[in-house]
């Protein structure tokens, strides 16, 4: 009985803990909670960004707080928009990490490099 007692706790603690710490659950948020109550700072920087200023909300990259949250968006949700540019990430034999934010800052998704053109 006290090994089914720690396995049953093992399945309801340690395996959530386990896949939110691998970006693959969000804590448990309230049905009208808005993101930026508890992540103000980067929704700031994302609204001041060009994404943020053309409407694109955090669901767009992130999706929603249950089943279909991402932490790390890949490249392939900025396809719709941006479909030369993940074309060329795919293609790219240096690019190990198939992601647009190896170039590119998260929420602000400035170059961390140059400005366009070199210039």
């Amino acid at each position: 009985m006290k090994r089914l007692t720690i396995i049953f706790l093992f399945l309801l603690i340690i395996l959530p803990a386990a896949a939110m710490a691998k970006g693959k659950m969000h804590t448990k948020t309230l049905p009208d909670q808005e993101c930026y109550e508890c992540h103000g700072s980067q929704m700031q920087v994302w609204q001041d960004g060009k994404h943020g200023l053309m409407g694109v909300k955090c669901v767009v990259c992130h999706g929603s707080t249950d089943k279909n949250f991402i932490a790390k968006p890949d490249i392939y949700k900025c396809r719709g928009c941006h479909s030369e540019k993940v074309a060329d990430v795919e293609k790219s034999p240096l690019l190990k990490q198939k992601t647009c934010f190896v170039c590119h800052t998260p929420h602000s998704v400035e170059s961390k490099f140059h400005k366009k053109g070199g210039k």
